[in-house]
């Protein structure tokens, strides 16, 4: 996949990344943070706004920015990176709401081709029980791995 997509500055750890949205709204700082979730034994896709008065990832906010395509890449982009220094690991993502749930949904569905090529990909019902991805399906989350 060839998208277009934003610079990203990572952590020297790979597990941590920013990037800046730009559109109508302005210049919004963005942060990737994949976390260990050790009781489940996957890495936790995390995404969202940053706030730098609390240093915290705000991923209820709505920016509404104009480039949501770009973004996805972006954050798309970053799993690649990521499975470079951890080509074992189970990555899972969710929306913060159901409604981004469903376009995570379909953007995984819209570069299918691409996407499994490259990656393992499993839908999560609301029970926690995965499956292999199928596509046009409405899932809760979804689990990522390197092929």
């Amino acid at each position: 996949m060839n998208l277009p997509r934003y610079e990203v500055r990572a952590s020297t750890d790979r597990l941590n990344y920013m990037f800046v949205s730009e559109g109508p709204k302005g210049r919004i700082l963005k942060v990737i943070s994949y976390s260990y979730l050790e009781d489940l034994e996957v890495w936790n896709l995390g995404f969202g706004d940053y706030n730098i008065l609390t240093d915290e990832i705000d991923d209820q906010i709505v920016s509404n920015n104009g480039d949501g395509r770009k973004i996805l890449t972006t954050v798309a982009f970053t799993l690649n990176e990521f499975f470079a220094t951890q080509p074992s690991a189970v990555v899972f993502f969710t929306g913060s709401t159901s409604r981004r749930t469903k376009v995570y949904g379909r953007a995984i569905s819209s570069y299918w081709k691409d996407i499994s090529d490259q990656f393992l990909v499993e839908g999560v019902n609301s029970y926690g029980v995965s499956e292999p991805f199928q596509q046009d399906k409405l899932y809760a989350g979804f689990q990522i791995r390197q092929r």
